[in-house]
């Protein structure tokens, strides 16, 4: 998580240095969500991999709500910024304080089931950071470290020279 805000805050961080359009670009959930599943496959290496995979979504799960307690309601963006906060902003809360279209999971083996509940927890967690990153860009919500829902990330790897010894 640390490193996926990180990346955010330079995309943010580029974005208002530049005079152009909207960067639709910054908003996303992928790392996130390519952080849980890659935790997923670590749980699956460990001696109980169901076990861990419900503790990770609940870890997920308590993320969101840390995340989602930190971000304003769309009345109390409307108007900053016509495309931002009117357009993008209320889709978003509305996703990310929803919930899925069904019982995704029921019917299944128990490790499926475990994978799956999963699963829906590092989506709705991606869709958490999707609504704070919004808040983010307007000026409504903090940074995710000061929010405590983050940890603050290493230091960037120092990139070789060419030629030169690793």
């Amino acid at each position: 998580m640390a490193l996926a805000v990180a990346h955010f805050e330079g995309d943010l961080a580029r974005s208002r240095n530049q005079a152009s359009e909207p960067n639709f670009d910054i908003v996303s959930r992928d790392r996130v969500e390519y952080c849980g599943t890659l935790a997923i496959v670590a749980c699956d290496r460990t001696q109980a991999p169901l076990v861990c995979q419900a503790d990770l979504a609940a870890e997920q799960e308590a993320t969101r709500d840390a995340i989602l307690a930190t971000v304003p309601a769309p009345a109390d963006v409307a108007g900053l910024d016509p495309i931002w906060s009117d357009g993008l902003y209320p889709q978003l809360w509305a996703v990310a304080h929803g919930t899925s279209a069904g019982p995704d999971c029921d019917g299944a083996d128990a490790a499926y089931r475990a994978w799956c509940v999963t699963r829906q927890a590092s989506l709705k967690l991606g869709e958490a950071v999707a609504l704070w990153q919004v808040a983010r860009l307007l000026g409504m919500a903090g940074s995710a470290v000061e929010a405590g829902w983050a940890a603050v990330p290493p230091p960037p790897m120092p990139v070789p020279r060419p030629g030169g010894d690793q």
